[in-house]
């Protein structure tokens, strides 16, 4: 076979106790590394060497082999090197022999696969004994001989500075030299951000930082897909169609009805403006037929974006610089917007991150974003479950909660001001749809927390 990987564990980490299971994001910190090499399909066997029975039972729940880390291999003096071939001789009395040994350090749980795999192939590449993983570095030091010079940082030659993320050494020259380095050796460049390793309690907040969105990508934790087989039409949500109650609507025609919905979010916009003693450029995306838009105030040099041409014709008269394509890296320049406004509209996006990185992109710092949308996990979508009313509109394909946009505004580069939950200044607060709520076998009715409004400031 030709990879193994040891990740070794002590239990008695002199800065922070028991760090190898503190929890970051809610999984212990030797989860990660276990994680990576789990996934990683060029390595043949991972085991998890360690003195504690506890970080044992928990590597063994996550589907590694443990073996017992000997004492006289377990103090603080003990070298990463003495467990791996320790390891590599007990799998070679078994009849195992592995080409190459890839050490992990649990405190490196930014590590991803797909590092370690071009690792692999650049170890192959430059026929090397071992590989080592780094990252630029371009500070001073204070026995640095431009020390007094003080160059500027992008003419500085740049140091390499060693992650922990990963060592590969071919097994012969690792039991040879007992070193995981072993000349001649590949480098292999990783992003800046894998510099980080967990060794005091600073180290953990940063790295828990840094692991958060990508993991709730990872694991759709911002939005979750409905109707995943809808072919989406453009024009489907301004065709004439029934309400979930069964009343014909028209979105195109009603427009006083949707102004009244969002009257507190104009107010906003408009109070915004007259702060300022400059013009403001403001955007509505997914302007519809433009009629929010006129309402917002004469002093904003307005833009709008809507990709529906039916929709988009009727919006012509209200916003003079119209945009018909989807939102995307080439839509505005970068920093254009003062304001943002999308309303009823990241719930049709199929990509809803993409979207919002758009959006920042386009906004400009301090800029003020205003985003609605219908809230999937408010109290009636709890209690009518698949009866809730806005999951009638076929259109609606990526569905959040307050707190996953929340979450997605804010690992995005926003601030979330406020989160407001319009329903009792609106028609729809009346005995009648306060009555339905007891009858769960209908249409969940009209209810404060079924739509949302985040209003949130770029950083």
């Amino acid at each position: 076979m030709n990879n193994l990987a040891v990740l070794p564990l002590r239990a008695n980490s002199q800065r922070i106790r028991h760090k190898n299971i503190k929890l970051l994001d809610g999984k212990p910190l030797l989860y990660y590394q276990i994680n990576c090499a789990l996934c990683t399909p060029e390595i043949d066997k991972l085991v998890v060497i360690t003195d504690s029975k506890e970080y044992g039972r928990i590597a063994k729940e996550m589907g590694a082999e443990v073996m017992h880390r000997p004492n006289d291999i377990s103090g603080p003096e003990s070298k990463s090197e003495d467990s791996l071939i320790y390891v590599i001789e007990k799998l070679q009395e078994r009849g195992a022999v592995f080409e190459n040994t890839i050490l992990l350090q649990a405190t490196s749980p930014l590590n991803k696969p797909e590092y370690i795999q071009k690792g692999l192939k650049l170890l192959y590449a430059e026929k090397s004994n071992s590989l080592a993983t780094y990252t630029d570095f371009s500070g001073f030091f204070f026995d640095d001989a431009d020390i007094l010079s003080r160059p500027m940082t992008q003419n500085k030659i740049q140091k390499r500075l060693e992650t922990g993320c990963f060592w590969i050494t071919k097994t012969s020259e690792l039991l040879t030299k007992k070193n995981r380095i072993c000349p001649p050796v590949s480098y292999l460049k990783l992003p800046e951000e894998l510099k980080h390793e967990i060794d005091t309690e600073t180290d953990l907040i940063i790295v828990e930082a840094l692991l958060k969105k990508s993991l709730k990508m990872e694991e759709n934790r911002y939005f979750k897909k409905y109707n995943q087989n809808y072919k989406n039409q453009i024009d489907d949500y301004y065709l004439p169609k029934k309400d979930p109650d069964g009343v014909m609507k028209n979105f195109l025609e009603e427009s006083e009805s949707r102004l009244e919905l969002c009257q507190d979010e104009i107010d906003f916009i408009n109070s915004h403006v007259n702060k300022q003693s400059e013009t403001l450029k403001i955007c509505d995306i997914g302007c519809g037929n433009g009629f929010i838009s006129s309402r917002f105030d004469s002093k904003y040099d307005k833009y709008g974006l809507e990709v529906s041409k039916i929709a988009a014709e009727a919006a012509k008269k209200f916003i003079p610089n119209l945009v018909t394509t989807p939102l995307n890296s080439d839509s505005f320049s970068e920093e254009f917007f003062d304001v943002v406004f999308s309303y009823h509209v990241i719930e049709h996006v199929e990509d809803p991150i993409s979207f919002v990185e758009h959006i920042s992109r386009i906004m400009k710092t301090h800029g003020k974003l205003i985003i609605g949308t219908p809230n999937f996990d408010c109290a009636m979508a709890r209690r009518f479950g698949d009866k809730f009313r806005l999951l009638h509109d076929k259109t609606h394909i990526s569905l959040f909660s307050d707190f996953s946009l929340k979450d997605l505004l804010e690992d995005s580069g926003f601030i979330v001001d406020k989160i407001a939950y319009p329903f009792f200044e609106t028609k729809y607060f009346n005995k009648e749809n306060l009555e339905r709520i007891f009858d769960i076998n209908k249409v969940s009715p009209a209810f404060y927390g079924n739509f949302m409004t985040i209003y949130a400031t770029k950083k």
